[in-house]
């Protein structure tokens, strides 16, 4: 019996330690890689061609043409870290009726100043000052502006909103600019805290949405502000987080609107109290989808469990495809004990309906690896952009990751882009253990040190949730097992 138990054990750790193996030798393929320069915002120039906004060390910040593999077609730099301006905060990439891109951004130090760069399809900057800086009260601290965002209007005119802070309280502004940059409409309220995610309206409607902080909402939530185009408050959907459970509202958040439904998708973080037997969540991804009068129609969370927050991997992650939506979200789990720098990153894709079709997880030992921007191609191969350090010698290395679409459906294809197909978290952990992945027709078993099974349950959901507070401290191994064969696995440390 004992050489059973034995013989079951090493079969494990050669199982595990093939599978780790194979991790460490099989990487995704990374496209563009340096130490110095970090992609912010992502998007589609032309057939074959990526555009994209990247800050350099040291040096400033540019707009970067590259094909799919990586290689810089073109590029110009729009600003310079030699001309001091204490403060920008930039846009991501907008479309422009005339085919071209534009961005934004705000600088200081003295009165916030709105810029636009415009893109031609020959790639010619043209950067434009508004004339008219953004409205707040003179005297306002730099220290207290934060959260601007911009939207553009097919006539020239934009709107642009900010928060400022003032006394105990914020105070939320949005300005409509004409194509000259003149303010011709102004709005404004005080709340105690307030975010800044301006939407274009729904299709067929004028003006803009404004998702902010609800001060009428019981518990801490969020409010969606419908105005027309002369900022007047049209309607209010109160509450707009009506499907979670005693949810904290998100600190950070970024939408997606999808260009055939109409529907509006939501990855943010958010924290939990403990409910429905599960322990605190500190902070978690939230993913979430609304119809376009922002109804909530459903959410889903994301393996992300992190004793403080962090606006990581929230500028740009979610893109469409078809029915598809792809988001990309920050990973901080441990991958099998005692690493407290586990910077990872996951990316799940969903159906219309927010059912995960596949979710990857990736891993790396010697690198911590921080998402920022996701791109689908038309391929359906996906691009995220990272920044990247040497958890040793805290050297930086920054990259692309370019995924094939066939990761999502196989097995062997996502292992050999190294890539897991499940993952156990939190680890270490105490009460509970959760099991997290997509794969079907699969079950999973813990194993204690000595070999032996002590669990055995069969995956139904995204996520299995395992009981483990009766368990002695110390080490198991998890395996996710699929037909018989064993796919994933590795070790959970109980505090």
């Amino acid at each position: 019996m004992k050489a059973t138990k034995i013989y079951t054990l090493i079969a494990l750790l050669l199982i595990f330690g093939n599978l780790s193996t194979q991790a460490q030798v099989t990487e995704p393929v990374e496209i563009l890689p340096s130490p110095t320069l970090i992609v912010y915002h992502i998007d589609q120039w032309s057939d074959g061609q990526i555009i994209l906004n990247a800050v350099e060390s040291g040096v400033g910040l540019y707009a970067v043409i590259i094909d799919e593999e990586g290689n810089i077609i073109d590029y110009e730099l729009w600003h310079s870290y030699t001309n001091t301006c204490y403060f920008l905060t930039e846009s991501k990439f907008f479309r422009m009726s005339d085919g071209g891109l534009c961005f934004y951004y705000v600088k200081g130090p003295e009165h916030p100043t709105v810029y636009k760069v415009s893109i031609s399809e020959d790639f010619e900057l043209t950067t434009f000052e508004f004339p008219e800086a953004f409205p707040f009260p003179e005297g306002t601290s730099i220290d207290d502006w934060w959260n601007f965002a911009w939207l553009p209007n097919d006539d020239g005119s934009t709107f642009v909103s900010g928060v400022y802070i003032e006394g105990n309280h914020s105070v939320q502004m949005m300005v409509r600019y004409n194509e000259v940059g003149e303010i011709t409409h102004q709005w404004s309220e005080i709340t105690s805290r307030a975010t800044t995610s301006l939407l274009p309206p729904e299709r067929g409607a004028s003006g803009c949405r404004l998702v902010m902080e609800d001060p009428d909402a019981k518990d801490v939530n969020s409010e969606c502000v419908f105005f027309d185009d002369s900022l007047n408050v049209v309607d209010i959907k109160h509450s707009i987080y009506n499907q979670t459970v005693s949810i904290y509202r998100p600190h950070y958040e970024y939408f997606g609107i999808h260009p055939e439904t109409d529907k509006v998708y939501l990855i943010s973080d958010v924290s939990f109290p403990p409910f429905n037997g599960n322990p605190e969540i500190k902070a978690d991804v939230y993913m979430s989808q609304f119809n376009p009068d922002f109804t909530q129609t459903k959410y889903k969370l994301g393996p992300y469990t992190l004793d403080e927050y962090d606006q990581m991997a929230l500028c740009e992650a979610i893109d469409f495809q078809g029915e598809n939506i792809y988001m990309c979200g920050y990973m901080n789990t441990d991958w099998g004990g005692y690493d407290p720098d586990s910077d990872n990153f996951y990316v799940a894709m969903l159906d219309g309906n927010l059912n995960i079709v596949g979710e990857i997880y990736y891993h790396n030992e010697e690198r911590m690896v921080v998402p920022y921007s996701i791109l689908v191609l038309e391929s359906g191969d996906c691009l995220v952009s990272t920044a990247g350090k040497d958890r040793k010698s805290g050297e930086m290395q920054h990259a692309i990751f370019k995924l094939s679409h066939a990761i999502f459906d196989g097995i062997e294809e996502a292992h050999d882009a190294g890539f897991a197909l499940a993952i156990a978290y939190p680890n270490p952990g105490r009460d509970v253990l959760n099991i997290r992945t997509a794969l079907q027709n699969a079950h999973v078993e813990i194993y204690d040190m000595s070999g032996k099974q002590i669990y055995n349950q069969e995956i139904t959901s995204n996520i299995t949730i395992i009981n483990t507070s009766y368990w002695s401290h110390g080490t198991y191994m998890w395996t996710v097992v699929v037909d018989g064969k064993v796919v994933e696995s590795g070790k959970w440390i109980k505090e």
